[in-house]
Parts: C-alpha cells; structure tokens; sequence
C-alpha cells in the first residue's frame, strides 16, 4: 500500500514538473481508489482492533504489548501519507473542493486517542529512564537542576512535535484532542515528582558509632528544584501547542462564548496541574523536615536536660541547623528556601510542643522547660532574627511567641508562678474600664498546705428580677475541673433583694 501511494506521489510530482494538464485528471482517479481501498480498513482498526492502553495500572506498561503499538505507530504514518496526498491534491487541483479524501483525517478519529496513549506511554517510559539515569547534579554553574528535568522537558517537546505533525483540520477535534494531550502532560508532570521524590528519598541519611541522623544533600535540593523547573514551564509549554489558535477557531465555529468556556476547561486544567506540582513541592520539603526531626528532638532534649551540665548538645544542634540551612540556601532557589525554612520551623514547634506535654507526664522540673525556652530563643535569634534575611513572618511569629509563652509558665517555679498569676490578673484587673455584670471582691491566701479564699463583696451586679433586683450568691469552682474531681465547690449563702452583697465569708481547704 504504501509503495502505491508512493509511486502515486511521485508520478503526480513529475506530471506537475512537465506541465500536463491532465494531471489533475489522473489525481482525481487515484482519489476515489485510495478512499475506496483505504477508507474501510481504518475504520475497522481504529474502531475494533485496538484496546486503550491502561496508563493507570504499572504492570501494564510492562507487558508485550508491542506488536500493538507498531501497529498504531504504522498507522499514525498512514494518516502522514494520507495527509500528505491531500496536499498534493490541493495544490494540482485548487479549484476543486469534493475530493474524495478530503475528509480523510475523519476515518482516523478513533485512533487518535490510541495514538495519544501511545505518545504518553512512551513519555513516562523515558521520563523513568531520564530519572533513573540522572546523577542528581547541577547541568552547569549557572543553574540549579539536573538532568532529569531537561530530560523531561525534551519528551514534552517530542509530544509538541506529535500534535504539529497531527495538525487535526477540525477545531472542536483539534479541542477536544489539545485537552486530552494538556491532560497527559500534567499526568507526566505529577508522575515526575512522585518519582522524583522517590529517587531521593533513601539519600542523607548518615550513621556513625555516636549517632544516626539525616543530613540535607545536593539531591535533596536539586529534586526541589527539578519539581519545580517543571512546574513553572508548563504555562510556555502549553502555548506552545497552539491553544489560542485553536480557541480563535473554536470562536469562528462555534461562537465566542462557547470558545471562551473551551478555554475556561483548558485554563482549569493548566492550573490544576500548576496547584499539583506546587503540593509535590510541599510534600516533598515537608518530608525534608520530617526527616530532620529526629536529629533536632534529640539536641533538643539533651539540651534541655544537660543544659547545666558539661554537655555539647547544644552546640550540635546549632551546627545541625546551620549545616543544613547553609546547604539549602546555597542549593535552592529563594522560593523553595522559604519554604523549606518555614517547613523546619513547623517541625520545630511540633517537636517543643510534643516535648512539653510528654515531659508534663514525666513531671520534668520547671527548669527543663526553662532550658528549652533558652534553646529557642537562642535558635531565634540566630535563624529567625529581624536582621536576618529571613525575618520572622507574621504567622511563624506567633506561632513562635505561643511556643515561648507555653515554656516561660511551665518554667517558672511554684513560687514564681504564683507572682507571675497575681501579676497578670493584676495587669487585667487594671485594663478593666467597665464590668457589664457586676464587680467581686475576694482574697486568697495560702496558709501552709492550705487554701484560704475569703469572698468579700460584690456591687453593681445586673438585676435578674421584674422589680430591679437579684439574689445573689457566689460559688467556687476549680479549673481545670478534671484535675480538681475531689475538691468540693463551697457556696455563701443567698442574700435577697440587692445589688450590693456583703458576703464576708472564708472558706479554707
């Protein structure tokens, strides 16, 4: 078949070269035969000789399924050489428009997504030699990716190729096929970092007589990157298949607001695929960090416990995180290092609030907590410092000054927290400009192992009866309450008809 349509292409050529009129003539025979054989056999195996490859399930991508492909692959050069001899027709016989072939791309319509499977299953195959393959070390000084990505990016490009060669006539075919394309390339774009991530993921880790810990790498920072070099190309990529050609084609057949919701879809995808790699991102710092975390619990635990002590732990932990920050400053570009360094400060609140309640259990002294807090604002001010280049944002800082005020009271001692509660009610006590239900007085004392709580007065308590008037009473609680099952909860007696109580009652226990 092909070696016809070849001879066909060549003595059409030579008849074009020498002027004969009947050119066309002979053109228009070839025509109607070529449909005639062509047409049905097409339709026969794009619509009941293949099955759709299962990109979805691995295993699928490994069995024999070649003699299949080839034969996809034969066909997709067919519609080439079918393509090509409606050209020629077009250009020997300008005047005419009913050729036989002109719908000729139509016979092919159920065999393109089978073509577009074959382009993407040939795209993560590579994409997973690309990755396996790569060392994990910068293609030059002046960028901050590896291999893989460009790698990955040249696949892309070879599936661009694919859709030009294709060149689909019809616009709503050419949408809906574009869509199909857009969509398998954000499926190899996640498909790269989760591979990525993998490739990465039993890297840093170093052990020594004295300790295991995790160590951040070049690789580490490098599969950020590449994740992220991918991400931020597939907006160009995108435009480069031709989309506005295609949804100002769109507007011409089907109207503007149709072509608009066309685009609508399109920008949809794009921009989920965009929110996918940048949560690849995510995923992938965070399990950076996680894996830091044993090594940061450990210098921090040691820390708090010997900090008194002849022990270097904290010196450790402050050569850990500077080792680590310094790789990743040098390693990753501005964005993905905030992100890291936000990530380890997440870490590390989870670590020192972790810390604090399983020591509560333990009943650590108050200096443990007050040895903690002493880390972190050291670990602050080195890292997280105004000055820095890195000042504290908004949320890290309060998320920050909940940590430090958390340790500052479980650090204090009986006697300090004691001062330190008055000395806040106190400060409350004073801000107080208006009380909507009334003012107490009480005093509380303790009397050895006992608590003395005298309940004096109270005035301008809110009327809670028609006339204007209330009975007032006053009882204590205990909070938290689990904590106080077995305390009782004194009452003073009722006094009828006032605003104005003189209670003068003193409860001891």
């Amino acid at each position: 078949m092909f070696e016809v349509f070849l001879s066909v292409s060549k003595i059409m050529f030579h008849f074009r070269s020498l002027n004969f009129q009947y050119a066309g003539i002979i053109y228009k025979l070839y025509d109607r035969k070529v449909m005639e054989l062509v047409k049905p056999v097409v339709i026969d195996i794009c619509n009941t000789k293949i099955e759709r490859l299962d990109l979805l399930d691995s295993k699928d991508m490994k069995h024999n399924r070649y003699e299949e492909i080839n034969m996809l692959t034969t066909l997709f050069e067919l519609f080439l050489l079918l393509k090509r001899f409606s050209v020629l027709g077009s250009a020997l016989c300008p005047a005419v428009t009913d050729f036989h072939m002109k719908d000729y791309y139509e016979w092919f319509a159920g065999g393109v997504a089978h073509w577009l499977d074959i382009s993407v299953f040939k795209a993560l195959t590579r994409i997973q030699k690309a990755i396996e393959l790569d060392p994990l070390i910068a293609v030059d000084e002046t960028v901050k990716y590896s291999s893989s990505a460009i790698d990955t990016l040249a696949i892309f490009y070879q599936i661009r190729i694919f859709w030009q060669q294709l060149a689909w006539p019809s616009a709503e075919g050419a949408f809906i096929f574009l869509s199909k394309i857009v969509d398998d390339v954000c499926r190899c774009c996640v498909f790269y970092a989760d591979k990525t991530a993998l490739r990465v993921d039993n890297l840093g880790m170093v052990e020594t007589v004295y300790e295991k810990k995790f160590e951040v790498t070049q690789e580490w920072c490098l599969a950020i990157n590449n994740i992220d070099y991918i991400r931020q190309s597939i907006h160009s990529f995108v435009k480069e298949l031709g989309v506005d050609e295609i949804i100002r084609n769109m507007s011409d057949y089907r109207g503007p607001m149709d072509a608009q919701r066309c685009s609508d879809t399109l920008q949809n995808v794009i921009e989920n695929a965009i929110d996918t790699e940048t949560n690849k991102i995510l995923e992938l710092i965070e399990k950076l960090a996680k894996k830091m975390n044993p090594a940061m619990r450990r210098f921090l635990t040691e820390g708090a416990e010997l900090f008194e002590q002849d022990s270097n732990a904290m010196d450790r932990l402050m050569m850990y995180m500077e080792d680590s920050l310094k790789t990743l400053h040098t390693e990753l570009n501005d964005d993905n290092f905030k992100r890291v360094l936000d990530a380890i400060w997440i870490e590390m609140s989870d670590i020192l609030y972790d810390l604090v309640q399983s020591s509560l259990d333990k009943r650590r002294p108050p200096s443990f907590y007050s040895n903690l807090r002493h880390t972190l604002q050291i670990m602050v001010e080195n890292f997280k410092s105004q000055d820095s280049e890195n000042p504290i944002e908004s949320s890290d800082k309060k998320t920050l000054e909940n940590i430090d005020k958390l340790l500052e009271i479980h650090g204090f001692e009986t006697a300090d927290l004691i001062h330190q509660y008055y000395r806040e009610r106190y400060l409350i006590q004073n801000t107080l400009d208006d009380a909507p239900f009334g003012l107490l007085t009480v005093q509380c004392f303790f009397n050895k192992n006992i608590l003395e709580i005298e309940i004096m007065n109270a005035k301008h308590l809110v009327p809670m009866d028609s006339d204007g008037s209330c009975d007032p009473f006053v009882r204590i609680h205990f909070y938290p309450e689990d904590k106080f099952i077995n305390a009782s909860q004194p009452k003073t007696k009722v006094h009828q008809k006032t605003l104005f109580p003189l209670f003068d009652e003193k409860f001891s226990m």
